[in-house]
């Protein structure tokens, strides 16, 4: 019987590293594969979570907070928000990396930004959606969306069984307030889109002008912000949940493109980190062949 020492010797670790994890082949690295099978299980889930019922959270029929008027018509709608922080950047990141990008990575190039984004964005809804149902907090106009029971008056905390509303995907949505997901998912995709067009012009670059700056970086930040200010004027959330919901949009958005991309201060910021890698891979492979050829002439 083989002992434990010997078949540790016998392992492959050339073919075992944190990368590959021993199984994944390089083109499946560089095509990103993972990453599509995770788009795929995103855009299931989503579709899951979103139907999943939120945590109903005890409430006070006196509390001013959740008092405000239920507005029919939203400043930014569903539509308008994916379309604004999504499908906007999507065509946007197309057009400027085929334009850009050299001949030899202009496919490649376009498709790891373009599934960066949609990963973003997925990513940061599903995130969202689990923690609106888990949190179960009430939007500023719950009272309207209940329609409490004109008999009940009490001032202790009461259940949803005090509602005579329903509607109930209107009277549930009432309790995914935290965090945004107008901010969120804006800034997530309006973040990526700012990184990725300040390093495809290297907007960072001492010679640059800072129109540049103000206008790949600032320009969607204040979409973004727009965005998640418009939710507080239709009193569908709190001011607190804009700002957990920018800052998890923030840091998804960043996360996603620096996986992906060099730091915007980067010189090769317009290049994704897997085409700098196969560029130094050839740097050193002819120097490689250059030594080789000093050496022979010197024989």
């Amino acid at each position: 019987m083989m002992s434990v020492e010997s078949l540790l010797n016998n392992v492959p670790y050339a073919n075992l590293n944190r990368k590959s994890l021993g199984f994944i082949s390089p083109k499946i690295i560089k095509w990103r594969f993972t990453d599509l099978i995770l788009l795929a299980l995103l855009v299931i889930c989503y579709f899951f979570i979103y139907n999943i019922k939120p945590f109903h959270r005890q409430f006070s029929l006196y509390d001013a907070t959740i008092q405000h008027p239920f507005k029919e018509r939203e400043t930014v709608n569903n539509i308008e928000l994916f379309l604004y922080s999504t499908w906007i950047p999507l065509i946007v990141i197309l057009v400027t990396a085929l334009v850009l990008t050299s001949p030899k990575y202009r496919f490649y190039n376009t498709y790891v930004a373009a599934l960066g984004l949609l990963l973003c964005v997925l990513i940061t809804s599903n995130v969202t959606d689990v923690l609106k149902n888990l949190i179960g907090r009430h939007r500023p106009d719950f009272i309207a969306r209940c329609q409490p029971d004109p008999s009940v008056r009490t001032e202790a905390l009461v259940s949803i069984e005090v509602c005579t509303n329903t509607d109930l995907n209107l009277l549930e949505d009432g309790y995914r307030t935290t965090p945004s997901g107008h901010s969120s998912i804006s800034f997530a995709g309006l973040v990526y889109l700012a990184l990725f067009l300040m390093g495809q012009f290297q907007a960072n670059d001492p010679r640059a002008g800072s129109w540049r700056a103000l206008l790949f970086g600032g320009a969607p930040l204040m979409v973004a912000t727009y965005i998640a200010m418009s939710r507080t004027e239709d009193y569908r959330h709190h001011f607190v949940d804009v700002i957990i919901g920018g800052l998890l949009g923030f840091f998804i958005g960043s996360w996603s493109y620096l996986r992906l991309f060099p730091w915007i201060s980067d010189k090769r910021s317009f290049s994704n980190l897997l085409m700098i890698e196969e560029e130094k891979a050839e740097e050193r492979a002819k120097r490689n062949d250059d030594n080789n050829d000093t050496v022979l002439e010197d024989v």
